[in-house]
């Protein structure tokens, strides 16, 4: 687990995202960093998550890979690991979109090595 709360450091780091967490099909939380009520922001992002994956089913265009959600005072980025496992990632407004994608692309890569998220 230290591995997976370093690497989720690091990437916290080195784009300056606020907060994350990694979270399975059904809601549990694997790990977070930043986060006050992870647990229930883990099981309100598999909500979100499942009921996404429905929609993309139900209209046959592939299954979930990205999900972006923008508020009025920052974005929130989902990004598939592998199996039914994600990782949440929070960023305050003006952050660089296409990077923070691109980034949680990456990461999301990066974590589907390790053998506790296959």
């Amino acid at each position: 687990m230290n591995e997976i709360t370093t690497i989720l450091n690091n990437f916290l780091v080195n784009t300056k995202a606020s907060a994350a967490l990694i979270l399975n099909g059904k809601g549990k939380l694997i790990t977070s960093l930043n986060l006050d009520y992870g647990d229930s922001i883990a099981a309100m992002s598999a909500a979100i998550l499942s009921m996404s994956e429905k929609f993309l089913i139900d209209l046959e265009k592939g299954s979930l890979k990205q999900l972006y959600l923008k508020s009025s005072e920052g974005v929130i980025i989902g990004n598939k690991i592998s199996g039914s496992n994600f990782v949440i990632v929070f960023s305050k407004e003006g952050s660089n979109l296409g990077l923070l994608m691109h980034s949680t692309e990456e990461l999301s890569t990066e974590l589907s090595k390790n053998s506790l998220l296959k």
